[in-house]
C-alpha cells in the first residue's frame, strides 16, 4: 500500500481526509456542496460514495457522469479522492444494488435467516450477483484510469462493512450447499497458520482436520459460522477487486463495522455486540482476517471504522495485519480528534477520515476544534512528507492520564495537562504529535504544557523555541518564544484555541497560542 500510495504522490504523506454522508455524492450538485465543505474544513482527501444503482441504473449502461464530476471537482479544489463502491453490500444489506437487480430474486437470491426469514442481502453465494458487481466495478475502475490523469484518485473502498446482520451464517438454499461441502483449502491454511484467531484453538482441539465439510472440520459455534460467511465474503469480494484491478492498478481495501470482543468489554458506541450477527458476521473484523487476506488477494489491506472511545488496540491489531493502518470513519468529535493524533503519530497510520463532516458548517464555533485539527494534522503530514524517516510519536492526555514523557538526547520532555495547585481547569482529551527534526523536535497540538528535566548530574533547558504556522505547503515562523511567554524559560505552552487572556495579572498576558512549535534543547 505505501508503496503504491508513495508513487502515485513521489512522496509519503498521510491522508488527513473526511467521508462525507452516504447521498452527498448522489447529485452534481450534492458533489459541489459537500466537496466544498470538505475543503473549508481543511482536510486533503474526501472520501466520497459511488452508488451502483446510479452507476448502472439498466444493466451493461454505466452512468460516467458521478464519478467524472468527483474527480474534477476534487482536482478544482486541490483534494485527493478515495471512491468508495457501494455495490452489493452497504452496511451489511444491499439497497445500493440496481433496481433490475432488487427485483429478480430468481436470478439475485437474498439470504436467509434463522426461522426461514428472507432479508434485504443479497446472498454471498450466488456466482451471478458476484459477476453482475464484478463487472460494474471493472467499468468503474477503467474509467477512473481514463479521466483521472493528474492522479487525483489515491485509492478505491470496495464494498462497505461487509457482513450479515441477523444470523451467524445465512441459511438459503445455496449457502447450506456450500456449508455441507468440503472446507476449501486455503480457509483451513489461513486458520491453521494464524494461531491468534479463536478459531484457531477450537480447531486443534477439534483434531486438526485438514479436509472435510464445514461441520466436520470446525466443531459447532459462532466462529466456526463467522468463518463459513468470511470465507463466502471474502471470495466474492475478492474476484470484485481483482476484476477492477485488472483496469486500474490503485490500492483497494475494505472497511470493518467493529465487533465488540475487538475493543472493549464494556459499552461500545455505534459497533457491534459479542456475537456474529449481532455485527456483521463474516465482515473483516480482526478473528477472521486471515481468511480475508487468503481469499481476497486482490485487496492492499484491511481497514477499520472507528466509533469506540479507546482504540489502541484496535489500531494497533489491524496495523499488525499488514504494516498498515487506515480508518476510513471514525467520530467527528473530541474523542475522534484524539484518535486520529493517536493513529497518524503512534500507530504511522495511512490516513485518517471523521466520518459525516459535510454536515457541519465551516463558519459555527462548533466546528472550530475539528478546523484547528485538519489545520495541525495537515502540518504534521507536511513534516513527515519532509521527513519520511523521522522518528514520529503522539500522546493522548484525559482524566485516567494526564501526562506523558518524551525522552529526547539527554532531555525528558514532560507533558503536562494539569498542575500541582490545581489551578488549571484541563480539557480533555488533549493530544499532541512529537516529530524529531536532526537537532530538534516539532510538537503539534492542544491542550497541554511542556516541560524539561535532565539527568542527575545534568540540567537541561530549551536552547530556542519558535511558534510556527502552516501557510499552503510550507511552515513560517511566527515568534520566536521566550521570557514571559515561556515563563521564564521553564516552560512552553500548547493551548486550545481562543484560550482567554491569563487572569490576574496587571500586565495584560494571554498564552502563545503556539499549536506547533520546534523546539531544541541544550544541557549544563
Amino acid at each position: 500500500m505505501e508503496r503504491l500510495l508513495y508513487r502515485r504522490r513521489r512522496r509519503p504523506v498521510p491522508d488527513i481526509g473526511a467521508e462525507v454522508h452516504n447521498s452527498s455524492s448522489s447529485t452534481v450538485h450534492a458533489i459541489a456542496e459537500s466537496f466544498s465543505t470538505v475543503r473549508e474544513l481543511g482536510a486533503n482527501t474526501v472520501l466520497a460514495p459511488v452508488a451502483w444503482d446510479l452507476f448502472e441504473p439498466a444493466e451493461g449502461t454505466f452512468d460516467f457522469s458521478l464519478i467524472d464530476t468527483m474527480i474534477s471537482t476534487a482536482a478544482g479544489l486541490r483534494l485527493r479522492l478515495i471512491p468508495m463502491w457501494f455495490g452489493t453490500w452497504k452496511n451489511a444489506v444491499s439497497t445500493y444494488v440496481p433496481r433490475w437487480v432488487k427485483t429478480d430474486l430468481d436470478r439475485f437470491p437474498r439470504a436467509v435467516v434463522s426461522g426461514g426469514r428472507r432479508i434485504e442481502h443479497l446472498t454471498a453465494f450466488c456466482p451471478e450477483s458476484r459477476d453482475a458487481d464484478a463487472r460494474a466495478f471493472a467499468a468503474l475502475m477503467r474509467r477512473i484510469r481514463e479521466v483521472d490523469t493528474d492522479g487525483v484518485v489515491l485509492a478505491v473502498q470496495v464494498e462497505n462493512e461487509i457482513g450479515l446482520l441477523g444470523d451467524t451464517r445465512d441459511r438459503g438454499e445455496l449457502a447450506e450447499s456450500a456449508f455441507a461441502s468440503a472446507v476449501p483449502a486455503e480457509v483451513v491454511d489461513a486458520v491453521a497458520s494464524d494461531p491468534s484467531m479463536p478459531l484457531h484453538a477450537e480447531w486443534v482441539d477439534h483434531g486438526s482436520r485438514r479436509e472435510g465439510t464445514w461441520s466436520e472440520v470446525f466443531p459447532d459455534g459462532d466462529r466456526r459460522d463467522e468463518a463459513f460467511m468470511a470465507a463466502a465474503f471474502a471470495a466474492y469480494v475478492g474476484r470484485v477487486a481483482a476484476a477492477g484491478a485488472a483496469e486500474h492498478d490503485v490500492p483497494l481495501f475494505v472497511n470493518a463495522w467493529l465487533d465488540a470482543d475487538s475493543v472493549l468489554d464494556g459499552p461500545v458506541a455505534v459497533a457491534g455486540g459479542k456475537r456474529p450477527g449481532d455485527y456483521p458476521s463474516g465482515g473483516p473484523v480482526i478473528p477472521v482476517a486471515a481468511i480475508w487476506e487468503k481469499l481476497a488477494p486482490a485487496l492492499h489491506f484491511l481497514a477499520v471504522d472507528m466509533y469506540v472511545d479507546g482504540g489502541e488496540d484496535v489500531f494497533e491489531a489491524y496495523r499488525s495485519r499488514r504494516g498498515r493502518l487506515f480508518i476510513p470513519e471514525l467520530r467527528a468529535d473530541a474523542v475522534g480528534i484524539g484518535q486520529m493524533f493517536s493513529a497518524l503519530g503512534t500507530h504511522r497510520a495511512l490516513g485518517v477520515s471523521p466520518f459525516g463532516v459535510d454536515s457541519l458548517d465551516p463558519c459555527d464555533a462548533g466546528s472550530a476544534q475539528l478546523i484547528d485539527a485538519y489545520y495541525l494534522l495537515r502540518a504534521a503530514a507536511l513534516l513527515i512528507r519532509q521527513n519520511p524517516d523521522a522518528t514520529v510519536r503522539s500522546f493522548v492526555l484525559s482524566e485516567t492520564q494526564p501526562e506523558a514523557q518524551l525522552h529526547f538526547g539527554d532531555a525528558t520532555i514532560h507533558i503536562h495537562s494539569k498542575d500541582e495547585w490545581g489551578t488549571v481547569t484541563p480539557v480533555y482529551p488533549a493530544y499532541g504529535i512529537v516529530i524529531e527534526d536532526g537537532d530538534g523536535l516539532y510538537i503539534i497540538g492542544r491542550g497541554f504544557w511542556i516541560t524539561l528535566a535532565g539527568s542527575d548530574d545534568k540540567q537541561v533547558s530549551f536552547a530556542s523555541a519558535t511558534h510556527y504556522r502552516l501557510e499552503g505547503e510550507a511552515l513560517r515562523p511566527v515568534r520566536h518564544l521566550n521570557g514571559d511567554e515561556t515563563a521564564g524559560g521553564t516552560l512552553i505552552p500548547f493551548p486550545f484555541t481562543g484560550s482567554p487572556l491569563v487572569p490576574g495579572r496587571v500586565i495584560p498576558t494571554r498564552i502563545p497560542d503556539a499549536g506547533i512549535a520546534r523546539i531544541s534543547v541544550y544541557s549544563y
